[in-house]
């Protein structure tokens, strides 16, 4: 279906955004990481993503329709919340995402949650 697409394609954003953050060392944003020299933050900063993206494989793909849907809904919001965020934070000496390219991913994924979460509300 075309809502399910649509999700995915926010998901690839969330994911192609996770790589851009590396090379835009996002740690330095972060309280507790920001005092680490960059190698040791770096390294923390990416293994950690490796159970992020576990977790959030398996809700994706869960048996439960139950689980997707809402797994879907806190996703939508998350990147909606995570483009006001990086909004908010734009202004940090640290931030990174500055370019077009950046923006772009950021912005892209905040618009497909907003237009994913209107339809699965209205669908549901």
């Amino acid at each position: 279906m075309i809502i399910d697409l649509l999700f995915y394609i926010g998901f690839a954003l969330l994911l192609t955004h996770e790589l851009d953050a590396i090379q835009r060392h996002e740690w330095r944003i972060f309280p507790i990481t920001r005092k680490l020299k960059d190698e040791i933050a770096y390294y923390w900063f990416t293994i950690l993503h490796v159970p992020l993206f576990v977790l959030l494989l398996w809700l994706m793909c869960h048996p439960s329709e139950n689980i997707r849907f809402w797994f879907q809904i806190s996703m939508d919001v998350f990147f909606i919340v995570h483009m006001v965020l990086h909004k908010l934070l734009s202004s940090h000496k640290n931030y990174e995402f500055v370019g077009v390219f950046s923006k772009a991913i950021i912005f892209s994924m905040g618009i497909v949650g907003i237009a994913h979460l209107s339809i699965l509300l209205n669908v549901s």
